[in-house]
């Protein structure tokens, strides 16, 4: 069984990307998009209740109440450069 580092932190971007960070340090980027046309997801392609992810006790949800498998956006997400990280934290808008 593989375990996998616990899920920290999470950004939605404005093009369903998921900017993740693991309790190990590692910052990776998930694109999210090809979920929006399963029917559970499908309510996320409004980027208003997209960005409303979180992450609570290392797994990430919506205020719709959809999750996603923590283990899944880990093993599916590339690995992010320092560049692209911070360009991704330029680009968020401050709140």
């Amino acid at each position: 069984m593989k375990i996998y580092p616990k899920l920290k932190d999470a950004i939605a971007l404005d093009d369903y990307r998921l900017l993740l960070t693991f309790e190990d340090g590692a910052q990776r980027i998930y694109n999210f998009k090809p979920n929006l046309n399963h029917k559970f997801y499908k309510i996320l392609s409004d980027i208003r209740l997209f960005k409303t992810a979180s992450v609570n006790n290392g797994e990430i949800e919506w205020v719709t109440g959809q999750d996603f498998c923590p283990h899944t956006l880990y093993e599916q997400s590339d690995p992010v450069k320092f560049k692209q990280s911070i360009q991704a934290a330029l680009d968020e808008p401050y709140i």
